[in-house]
């Protein structure tokens, strides 16, 4: 058999068998996951015969120059691809909000993490199959699916990397490509918006994303940076009635970026004591809650925020508290916050909220409303008027 009928017959197998657990790719007659200067050659030659199409070409010639690809994900994995991705699975909310802020197509995802129907921004994403949660993920319906690449939470510390191994060892062997991306935290974000751009060549959409996201956070940090210790007000954040984060020092994170300091800093998570906010004294109360769709509430629709922070102003042991004699308590949804579920990828926003907060002066010419609605319209493409619906944080500053 001459090399022009081997590309026929192994495009005839691609074309036949599009569920195979390894697709051949395009060109490569020699099975090693390349296409060689020699085996373009081979497909030219094809085409100008009439035994291949143009589009077909078209696909070869790509695959030769820009693949195989390799970059580094958030669990330190080399990832190799060595072809487009066609077909994307996302484990998190985050994960599918960043694509949408780099502009893969809707079309290119095929699995979506449970429970995102009930989230009103993930609506075109309702009807996807559901594959369980980063941290419990579907794996039998993961198969089933057959993305080509399959996102990932690295997880939280050692636990993670537990569960992140059986999602490794399970996967093995099945062709599908598993990639790391937290997309919430603020440390890691803007290099994995890079990545994701590499990955689904989309870099200059996400060149774009990436510039106005570092511009907001680089706004924030490079005003705060130079405030004083003594002027850095103290802060209390609350998931519930002296309920913390069960690593205080990663909620400390938003709050040292927007100037001020984090009560919590170096305690247990979990729980702390009346006692120990009435002793620390803070300046500004922050009060965090994610059981509702936020997102679709009417932007009139402050019941639910309203109670939570009048739930705060009243409680007896705290009325002597700065916070609280200032009247400076604030709840803030989860979507702003960096840590929290449907979707942690805003802490940037929630970042400018937080930082007109805690020095309404120094950010006076900061609208963060401005710079939540640019995201939706200009990146999430989202027919949504903040001025009509979203009720994310009570009071405004």
């Amino acid at each position: 058999m001459n090399r022009s009928i081997a590309l026929m017959v192994l495009l005839s197998i691609l074309t036949s068998f599009p569920a195979l657990a390894f697709d051949p790719i395009p060109g490569d007659l020699n099975g090693d996951m390349l296409v060689s200067a020699d085996e373009l050659k081979i497909a030219e030659d094809s085409y100008a015969k009439g035994e291949i199409s143009s589009d077909v070409l078209a696909e070869i010639r790509h695959i030769h120059e820009r693949y195989p690809l390799s970059v580094v994900d958030a669990a330190g994995r080399n990832v190799t691809l060595y072809r487009p991705v066609r077909s994307i699975a996302c484990t998190v909310s985050h994960q599918l909000e960043t694509l949408r802020s780099i502009g893969v197509p809707r079309e290119m995802v095929v699995a979506a993490p449970s429970d995102i129907e009930k989230y009103s921004l993930f609506k075109e994403y309702h009807d996807l199959p559901m594959i369980g949660h980063f941290y419990e993920p579907d794996l039998e319906k993961i198969i089933q699916i057959h993305p080509d690449l399959l996102l990932v939470h690295p997880g939280p510390g050692p636990t993670g990397q537990n569960y992140l191994q059986t999602v490794l060892d399970r996967l093995n062997g099945t062709g599908i490509t598993i990639f790391c991306v937290a997309c919430s935290r603020p440390d890691s974000y803007s290099e994995e918006i890079e990545k994701l751009g590499r990955l689904l060549e989309r870099e200059n959409e996400s060149a774009r994303f990436r510039a106005f996201y570092e511009g907001v956070l680089g706004s924030v940090i490079s005003r705060t940076k130079g405030i004083p210790e003594e002027n850095r007000p103290k802060v209390y954040v609350e998931y519930g009635p002296y309920r913390v984060s069960n690593n205080p020092t990663l909620d400390a994170m938003p709050v040292e970026m927007a100037g001020g300091k984090s009560i919590i800093t170096g305690r247990t998570g979990g729980e702390v004591s009346p006692e120990t906010v009435i002793t620390a004294n803070p300046d500004v109360i922050i009060r965090l809650v994610y059981d509702e769709d936020y997102d679709a509430k009417d932007a009139d629709d402050i019941s639910k925020l309203k109670s939570a922070r009048d739930e705060i102003l009243e409680r007896p042991e705290l009325q002597n508290i700065t916070a609280v004699r200032n009247g400076r308590v604030f709840v803030m949804a989860s979507p702003f916050w960096t840590y929290l579920p449907y979707s942690g990828c805003r802490h940037f926003i929630g970042l400018a909220y937080l930082a007109k907060i805690l020095h309404p002066d120094v950010f006076a010419d900061m609208d963060p409303r401005a710079v939540h609605q640019r995201y939706l319209s200009e990146f999430q493409h989202l027919d949504y008027d903040l001025s009509k619906r979203g009720t994310l944080i009570y009071p405004e500053p």
